[in-house]
């Protein structure tokens, strides 16, 4: 449903999903004039009266007829309604006045003084100016009064709220301005008066009673109103009675900083938790802000504590726990200072700090408190400070204090990269950032996006005004000096983390020094070990938590970390081993299974394993270039191969793990031979899929024939995509010669794993490819997908149903071929490759194209040409391009379809792969033909022919006899 936004608080406005819709005079009355209505049907003659109050114009109604029709071109047909005798609007429509009225009404049915504060705050917000600013029509003049009206009631509402919550003293400026503005309104002035009587101020309350009460006598001739009167002598009494002791209401809060950036979403976070009603009787409402030192959490906590005063009547306490020291705050002492703040006599203080958290609740109950507890070093030194209900607790910490029960945690994460560069101009100065800006991002970077990083890099810059960004980028830029650079007076990064990690036991100290070693920007947590440490450095906040699993650690702490251990080559190839052995368990669960696997026992689920992959993938690379640069070359390569079917199973990582692999084996010296022939049967495969077939060949044929007789799948994976790549070449004795030594090899030393399906898939292409039907392929691909559902090899069950009905297209069998290529594409999505996806649906629209469905194939191709194109799949392109131009020919556009394929013809020739080739050679030559440009079909028929006798063909004949119908109309030309 559309969004339809109408706003009457203030000039007209209307949007439709979020888009400002431009209104003339008569539309903006129009529009006014049923907004005001609240969905009533409004007559034509109502509507006539009130768009020309004084000398309707001829055709009336025809004019209301078009400015209907004018509003509803502009925004929408649906948005206004024909109903007899008029017109309404629709009821998606939302008006703010209804909005803001909703507000009120749910205020005041509020039991909650702080609930309704925040709905009257809400509700005042929405007006932007008086109602109905700028339109006149007297159709309005009710709806606009009330409106008036009601937002005085919600004003004196809002008082009447924030009095009870005590703040007597904070309303006095607001409520003179108030009366000022509204002398008559006798509620804002009894108002007025509490809340001076409230602060102690009993003379001002009597002068404003005395002011209103002149001039109600002198304006109007009457007194005041018996409330007010009644104030006024109640006033009067208490001047007159001795006072009380008054309540000690602390505000111990440090100033908020100046500058503050960003941290929206958090800081809304924090205003909705503080204050809250409570749970449950008694119980204080207890946030907890927490991230790595450095990240802003004080900054925050005290503009959220200042922001939210005003909904704790009894005042703010504040205390430094100081647990980022070597010496945190004792509670006890804490709890001295709190109750000396709130009045209580040092001599009555008791001496133990249990009887101190006693009789601080004592004083506490029933008075709204805010306690602040900064730096918390853990849950056994909050607790003894936690208040009463209906107070609340703000805490920083870098640790989330599970311990403490009904707790609110806000995580901060580093600054986005916009705000970062806020707080950096906001410091050094916004033109001088914005002169040198590129340098500026860059020192955001280097800092890490760290609050405290970014300060005192600022502070820097403000110090030294000789210095440029550029400068202290290029300092930073200096790993080994560049904590020494983020250090200034008792501003200091490294001290920030020193005490972090000096608490975190030896063993997780040890995997955080191996883990600053490596190139990785994040870890999984891969093994038993290995889990339980990483979960204690993210309680200690020297690594951070994703939503997806997996933990960081940030640039600064890396440095940190390196500067303070020592770690051995050995205990970091410990390491990556570790790391191997979980890839090649996730390996061995993959729902793809092109290449032999370790046979290792797994109990990782199927798309556990998959989405693993999918969040280690780079990091994975990144540890075989690491593990490289230690000169472990075998464990790289083992690594490397282990990426081999994900990279096969998701297609648009196959170019970058390809790298990878030939990366290590440009480093193979010394490689164990299993290994060597792991890596380049995985590359092989690697640049068969991705069409680089040429480089592909002799890294297969290495591959088999160096493999030893044990080795019998990777053997029979090589041969297989030995064969398709000889093929596709052109190289069609040794395709046949591999095919035959493959289907040998098989047959001896049956069964023979997972690799048994792909080799019946393989025995299908190569018999179907160009003999279009095949009972022999059939029989295969059926085989084969029997064997790959068996084995839950849902990429080769993807293959498969593709093979089955690509023979069903050209037997004609449209309903079962069109059946098993959408299985194939659904199996494609589920297995996230989007290149399967892609060929699949070219498959598809190959198949309603020859089905005579156009339609239905131009809507597949449309998609599959740009994706295509987009993921550089060049082969993929080529073939799309030609099944358009095929559909322009059927179509009977033959200069279109020349158009498409003389760019197939020119792709498929620039990659080298002759029997595609062929085939957009032959409908070119058919597309010409179909010009009278019988010369130019003749040469790229005969081209096409050569290449179809070459694979015995089943075009041969058919493309025969039209070159000797070009050929004869050639002569005749």
């Amino acid at each position: 449903m559309r969004g339809y936004r109408i706003g009457v608080l203030g000039r007209i406005e209307l949007s439709v999903d979020g888009t400002e819709v431009t209104l003339a005079p008569l539309e903006r009355a129009l529009v006014a004039s049923l907004a005001a209505h609240g969905g009533r049907v409004v007559s034509v003659e109502r509507l006539i009266d009130g768009l020309w109050p004084d000398r309707p114009p001829a055709g009336a109604r025809n004019r209301v007829q078009a400015v209907v029709a004018s509003v509803r071109r502009g925004a929408a047909p649906e948005l206004i309604l024909t109903r007899s005798p008029g017109y309404q609007l629709t009821a998606a429509v939302v008006v703010d006045a209804a909005e803001f009225a909703a507000d009120v009404q749910a205020a005041t049915a509020a039991t909650d003084a702080r609930r309704a504060v925040q709905l009257l705050d809400r509700a005042l917000a929405r007006w932007r100016d008086d109602a109905y600013l700028d339109v006149g029509s007297k159709l309005i003049d009710v709806d606009r009064d009330r409106l008036h009206e009601l937002r005085e009631h919600a004003t004196e509402l809002r008082v009447e709220a924030l009095l009870s919550l005590g703040l007597h003293q904070e309303l006095v400026p607001e409520l003179t301005t108030l009366v000022r503005d509204r002398p008559l309104r006798e509620r804002l002035r009894g108002q007025l008066m509490t809340a001076l009587h409230g602060s102690g101020r009993q003379a001002e309350a009597l002068a404003v009673y005395r002011d209103g009460a002149r001039l109600l006598a002198e304006e109007h001739g009457i007194d005041p109103g018996p409330q007010l009167r009644r104030l006024h002598q109640e006033i009067l009494v208490s001047e007159q009675e001795p006072s009380a002791r008054a309540w000690v209401r602390p505000n111990q809060l440090p100033g908020a900083a100046g500058d503050f950036v960003g941290r929206d979403k958090e800081l809304g976070l924090l205003l909705s938790s503080l204050g809250r009603t409570p749970p449950a009787a008694g119980a204080a409402q207890v946030v907890v802000v927490t991230g790595l030192a450095g990240i802003g959490k004080t900054t925050l906590a005290l503009r959220a504590a200042h922001e939210s005063r005003h909904r704790f009547p009894a005042g703010c306490l504040y205390a430094d726990l100081r647990g980022n020291t070597a010496d945190p705050a004792r509670p006890g002492a804490v709890l001295g200072a709190f109750l000396r703040a709130l009045g209580v006599a040092g001599e009555s203080i008791p001496g133990t700090a249990d009887e101190r958290a006693a009789l601080y609740r004592s004083v506490l109950t029933d008075q709204p408190m805010l306690v602040m507890l900064d730096s918390a070093a853990d849950a056994a030194q909050v607790r003894p400070l936690l208040p009463p209900g209906p107070s609340s607790a703000l805490v920083t910490s870098r640790e989330a204090l599970p311990a403490l029960a009904g707790t609110e945690v806000v995580p901060l994460d580093v600054l986005p990269v916009g705000d970062a560069l806020d707080l950096l101009a906001g410091l050094a100065g916004a033109e001088r950032i914005n002169r040198e800006y590129a340098a500026a991002a860059e020192v955001v970077e280097l800092c890490g996006r760290l609050p405290l990083a970014l300060r005192i890099a600022g502070v820097r810059l403000a110090e030294r005004e000789a210095m440029t960004v550029t400068r202290l980028r290029d300092r930073l830029r200096d790993e080994r000096r560049r904590l020494d650079e983020l250090s200034l007076g008792d501003l200091d990064v490294r001290s920030s983390f020193t005490v972090g990690f000096e608490r975190v036991p030896p063993p997780a100290a040890r995997l955080l020094a191996v883990l600053s070693r490596t190139s990785l920007r994040s870890f999984g947590m891969w093994d038993e070990a290995t889990e339980p440490l990483l979960e204690q450095l993210c309680r200690a906040h020297l690594l951070t938590a994703d939503p997806g699993g997996n933990v960081r650690m940030h640039d600064l702490i890396r440095l940190h970390t390196r500067e303070r251990t020592d770690v051995t080559t050995d205990q970091m190839i410990d390491w990556y081993a570790r790391l191997h052995e979980y890839a090649e368990r996730a390996a061995a669960a993959l729902p793809c299974k092109v290449l032999p696997v370790t046979e290792v026992t797994s109990t990782i689920d199927t798309w556990d394993a998959v989405d693993w992959f999918e969040a280690e993938r780079e990091n994975l690379v990144a540890a075989v270039h690491d593990l490289l640069g230690l000169d472990a070359v075998d464990l790289a390569g083992r690594l490397a191969c282990a990426m081999g079917n994900f990279a096969i199973m998701r297609g648009q990582y196959l170019p970058e793990v390809a790298d990878c692999l030939r990366d290590v084996l440009d480093g193979a010296a010394g490689l164990p031979l299993p290994t060597r022939i792991s890596l380049r049967l995985c590359l092989g495969t690697a640049y068969r899929l991705v069409n680089r077939h040429a480089e592909a060949v002799p890294l297969l044929r290495a591959a088999h024939r160096d493999s030893p007789a044990s080795m019998v799948p990777h053997r029979l994976a090589a041969l297989h995509g030995y064969s398709l790549s000889c093929r596709t070449l052109g190289r069609v004795r040794q395709a046949d010669a591999a095919l035959l030594l493959m289907v040998r090899l098989c047959a001896a030393h049956w069964p023979v794993g997972p690799v048994g399906g792909h080799v019946l898939l393989t025995l299908g292409e190569q018999h179907a490819q160009y003999q279009l039907t095949s009972p022999f392929a059939h029989a295969a691909f059926t085989a084969a997908l029997r064997f790959f559902e068996d084995g839950g090899d849902l990429w080769g069950e993807a293959l498969a149903q593709e093979g089955l009905g690509l023979l069903n297209r050209h037997a004609e069998q449209w309903p079962q071929a069109l059946e098993h290529l959408g299985r194939a594409v659904t199996t494609a999505r589920r297995l996230g490759d989007r290149l399967s996806v892609t060929t699949g649906e070219q498959a598809l629209a190959a198949t309603h194209l020859a089905a005579g469905d156009i339609g239905s194939a131009r809507r597949l191709l449309a998609r599959t040409v740009p994706a295509f194109r987009e993921m550089r799949y060049e082969w993929g392109e080529a073939i799309s391009r030609r099944l358009l131009g095929k559909a322009h020919l059927q179509e009977g556009d033959a200069a279109a379809a020349v158009v498409e394929l003389e760019g197939s013809v020119a792709t498929l020739r620039a990659i080298g792969q002759p029997f595609p080739l062929a085939n957009s050679l032959s409908l070119l030559a058919q597309a010409q033909a179909a010009l009278q440009r019988y010369d130019r079909a003749v040469d790229l028929g005969a081209e096409a022919l050569r290449v179809f006798e070459l694979f015995d063909a089943a075009y041969v004949d058919e493309l025969r006899e039209r070159l000797a119908r070009w050929r004869s109309a050639a002569h005749a030309q």
